[in-house]
C-alpha cells in the first residue's frame, strides 16, 4: 500500500471520529428543547448534561480508545504468535472463559458488576490448561490453535446450554456481552490504563524476541531464540489484555482480527511501527462504531458498540480482505508418523463398531421407569431425529475433511465459511421482525441466508487474487455479523428468545421423518461425489507448486471444492442448525488414524461423524430427562474430551 493511500485512511478515520465526537458533544453543550425552558429549568438541566459529559461520555470515550487499542494489540499479537490469519483473542479461549465465568457468577447471584472478578479468574484459568495441554507439545503452534479452539468451544456449549435454561436471569448479560460500552465513572478506564500501559510496555521490551516469530520456528532456534519462551511470553500478554478488557468492557468481537487485517495494507512494516498502527486502528474503530451506537440509541434504535462493530465493520473488511496481501499460511499438518496405523480391515472394525453404536442409539429410549431398550411404536419417535443429527454429522464431516486438505489449516472448519452463520442470521431476522411458531417457517428465511453468504463466498472463490486465507476470512466475517444479529435478538428480550436460543443450538427435538429422509439423501449423494475428488484432495496438501505441475488447475479446483463444502454446510444448517465441532473433530479422528488415502479417509470420517451426532443426540435426551440438552451441545461437551485425548495420545505414540 502506498503511502499517501496509508496516511489517507488513517485521516478518514480520525475525521470520522471526530464529527460524530461533535455531534454528540452538541447534545450536551445544547441540549434539544432548552429554549423553550424557563431560566432555571435551563439552568438545571444544563448542570444535568454537565454531569453525564463529566462522567458518562468523557469515560466511554477513554474506556473506547483504551479497549480497542487492547483488543487490537491482542489480535496481532494472537496472529503473530499462531501465525494463523484466523486467529484472534476468541480463537484461543479467552473470550469464552470470560464470559463463561461472568455467567456463573450472575447465576450464583453476584450480578454483571461482581462478576468481573469472576470472568477474569475464567480467563485465566482457560489459558492455564491450555498451557499445561500443549506443554508436553513444545508449545507448537497446532496444538495452541487446536487447543485453545477446544476450550473456547466447550465454554461456548457451557454458556449456551446455560442460556437456553435460563434465559431470563441471564438478561442483563446478554447486554453486558454485546459490548455496552455506557459508563456512570472513570472507574473503568482507571483500571484499564494502566494494564494497557504495562503490557505495551513490555510488548516493546519483548519486540526483537517477538519480532521472530516472523520465522519458522526452525530458523528462529537456530538463531539462538527459542521460541517456545517466546511464544509463552506472547501467550501471556494476550491473555492479560484480552482477559482485562472483557472484564471491565465487555465482551467486544471483531475488534482482534479486524485492525490487524487492516494493517495487512501495509506492506514491509516495523515491528514498533505495526504495533502502534494495529492499537491506532484499533482504538479508532472502536470509538467511531461507539459513537454510532449513542447515535443509533438517540434515534430509538439501542444497538451497542460491538454489534455495530460487527454489523458496519463487515463490508470494509470484506473490502480489505480483497486488496490485502497474504503470506503463505504455515504447513500446520500433523506429521505422518506421529499417527496411528491403520489396515483395511481396522478401518472395517472401527466402521462396523459405529454402525452397532448407531443402531444403539436408534433403539434406546428413557421414561419414567427407567432407561430400555424397545423397536416398538416408541421408534417412530426416535429415527427421525437420530437419522437427521447423523446424516448433518456426516455432511459436515465430509466437509471439514476437505477443507483441512485444501487448506492445510486445522481451524478450516465449515463453519468459518460462513454459510451456516448466514442461515442463522437469516432465521433471527425473521423471528425478530416476523414472529413465528413453527419450525418449518425457519426453513426458507435459513435458506436465504445461506445462499447470501454462499454468493459471497463464490464472489471471493472466483474473484482474480483467490486464496485460501481470502475466503476463509470472508467467511469469518459473515460469522461475525451473525453473532452481532443474534447478540441483538438476545439483548432485545424478544419472547421467542428461548426457540431460537435452542435451534442455535443445534437441537433436533423437532425433527421430521420428512426430514430425515431428505438428510439420508443427501449424505448419501455427498460421499460418492466427495469421493470423486481425492485425487485434488490427494495432491492439494503436497503444496500448490507441485499440485500444479502434476496438472491442478488450482483456482477452479479451489473454487469447485469450496463451493462444495458451503452447499454441504448449508444443508446440515438447514436441517438441524448451525452446528460446529464436528467438521473439526471428525477430520483430526481420520489424521490421528493415519488414514492418507481419501478413498478410505472420506468415508470414516462421514461414519464418523453421522455416529457421533447421533450419540450427542442420544445422550442429550436421556442425560437430563425429561429435559433435553440440544445435539449440538453435547457434541461440543462429549466430543472435547475425545479431542484432547488425541492430542495427548499423539505425542505418546510419537
Amino acid at each position: 500500500m502506498r503511502k499517501p493511500v496509508g496516511i489517507l485512511l488513517i485521516l478518514l478515520l480520525c475525521l470520522s471520529a471526530a464529527g460524530l465526537l461533535l455531534t454528540n458533544t452538541l447534545h450536551y453543550v445544547h441540549p434539544p428543547g432548552i429554549a423553550q425552558l424557563t431560566p432555571p429549568a435551563a439552568a438545571n438541566l444544563l448542570l444535568q448534561q454537565h454531569l453525564l459529559f463529566q462522567y458518562s461520555f468523557l469515560p466511554r470515550i477513554a474506556v473506547a480508545l483504551l479497549a480497542g487499542g487492547a483488543l487490537g494489540l491482542a489480535g496481532w499479537l494472537c496472529q503473530l504468535l499462531l501465525k494463523n490469519p484466523l486467529a484472534e483473542p476468541a480463537t484461543l479461549g479467552i473470550a469464552s472463559g470470560a464470559q463463561l465465568g461472568l455467567t456463573l457468577a450472575t447465576l450464583l447471584g453476584g450480578g454483571v458488576l461482581a462478576g468481573q472478578g469472576f470472568s477474569l479468574a475464567g480467563a485465566m484459568v482457560c489459558m492455564l490448561i491450555i498451557f499445561a495441554l500443549s506443554r508436553q507439545h513444545q508449545l507448537s503452534t497446532l496444538t495452541l490453535l487446536l487447543t485453545g479452539l477446544l476450550i473456547g468451544l466447550f465454554c461456548s456449549a457451557l454458556q449456551n446450554g446455560l442460556t437456553l435454561f435460563r434465559h431470563e436471569q441471564l438478561q442483563d448479560l446478554f447486554i453486558w456481552s454485546s459490548g455496552d460500552l455506557a459508563q456512570n465513572d472513570w472507574s473503568v478506564a482507571r483500571r484499564l490504563a494502566p494494564v494497557l500501559i504495562l503490557t505495551t510496555l513490555l510488548t516493546l521490551l519483548f519486540s526483537r524476541a517477538l519480532n521472530l516469530l516472523r520465522l519458522s520456528d526452525a530458523i528462529v532456534d537456530s538463531l539462538g531464540g527459542r521460541s517456545q519462551k517466546i511464544r509463552l511470553v506472547g501467550l501471556a500478554l494476550v491473555t492479560v489484555l484480552c482477559g482485562w478488557t472483557v472484564s471491565q468492557a465487555g465482551i467486544i468481537g471483531f475488534i482482534g482480527l479486524f485492525a490487524p487485517q487492516i494493517c495487512r495494507l501495509y506492506p514491509h512494516q516495523r515491528f514498533i511501527s505495526h504495533m502502534l498502527r494495529v492499537m491506532l486502528f484499533g482504538a479508532l474503530i472502536l470509538l467511531i462504531c461507539d459513537q454510532l451506537s449513542i447515535l443509533a440509541g438517540s434515534a430509538g434504535y439501542p444497538l451497542t458498540a460491538g454489534n455495530i462493530t460487527a454489523i458496519g465493520g463487515i463490508p470494509l473488511m470484506l473490502w480489505i480482505i480483497a486488496r490485502a496481501r497474504f503470506v503463505t499460511a504455515p504447513d500446520l499438518r500433523t506429521p505422518v508418523s506421529r499417527t496411528l496405523s491403520m489396515n483395511g480391515k481396522k478401518c472395517a472394525l472401527l466402521v462396523l463398531l459405529m454402525i452397532i453404536v448407531a443402531l444403539i442409539c436408534f433403539a434406546i429410549q428413557r421414561n419414567a421407569s427407567g432407561i430400555s431398550f424397545s423397536v416398538h411404536d416408541p421408534l417412530a419417535f426416535r429415527w427421525p431425529r437420530a437419522m437427521v443429527a447423523g446424516s448433518c454429522g456426516g455432511l459436515l464431516a465430509i466437509a471439514g475433511v476437505i477443507l483441512q486438505r485444501l487448506t492445510a489449516n486445522p481451524l478450516a472448519s465449515p463453519e468459518v465459511l460462513g454459510v451456516n452463520s448466514g442461515a442463522a442470521c437469516g432465521v433471527v431476522l425473521m423471528l425478530l421482525f416476523f414472529p413465528v411458531s413453527g419450525g418449518i417457517a425457519m426453513f426458507p428465511a435459513a435458506l436465504a441466508g445461506a445462499l447470501l453468504s454462499l454468493g459471497i463466498i463464490i464472489c471471493f472463490a472466483f474473484g482474480r487474487r483467490t486464496s485460501s486465507p481470502r475466503i476463509l476470512l470472508a467467511g469469518t466475517a459473515l460469522s461475525a455479523l451473525s453473532a452481532a444479529v443474534i447478540s441483538i435478538l438476545l439483548a432485545s428480550g424478544a419472547p421467542n428468545t428461548s426457540q431460537i436460543i435452542s435451534w442455535l443450538s443445534g437441537s433436533s427435538l423437532g425433527a421430521t421423518p420428512q426430514m430425515a429422509l431428505i438428510g439420508l439423501a443427501l449424505f448419501l449423494v455427498a460421499l460418492p461425489v466427495a469421493l470423486l475428488f481425492s485425487r485434488w484432495l490427494t495432491l492439494l496438501p503436497l503444496g500448490r507448486e507441485v499440485a500444479s505441475s502434476l496438472g491442478i488447475a488450482l483456482r477452479p479446483v479451489t473454487a469447485v471444492l469450496l463451493i462444495f463444502c458451503a452447499v454441504l454446510s448449508a444443508c446440515a444448517t438447514l436441517l438441524l442448525g448451525p452446528m460446529s465441532f464436528i467438521g473439526l473433530l471428525a477430520p483430526r479422528v481420520v489424521s490421528q488414524a493415519g488414514l492418507r488415502s481419501m478413498t478410505v479417509a472420506l468415508p470414516v470420517a462421514a461414519v464418523t461423524g453421522a455416529v457421533l451426532m447421533m450419540v450427542a443426540d442420544t445422550l442429550g435426551r436421556l442425560v437430563i430427562f425429561p429435559f433435553q440438552i440440544p445435539a449440538g451441545i453435547m457434541a461440543v461437551l462429549l466430543g472435547t474430551p475425545l479431542f484432547i485425548g488425541l492430542l495427548c495420545g499423539k505425542k505418546r505414540n510419537g
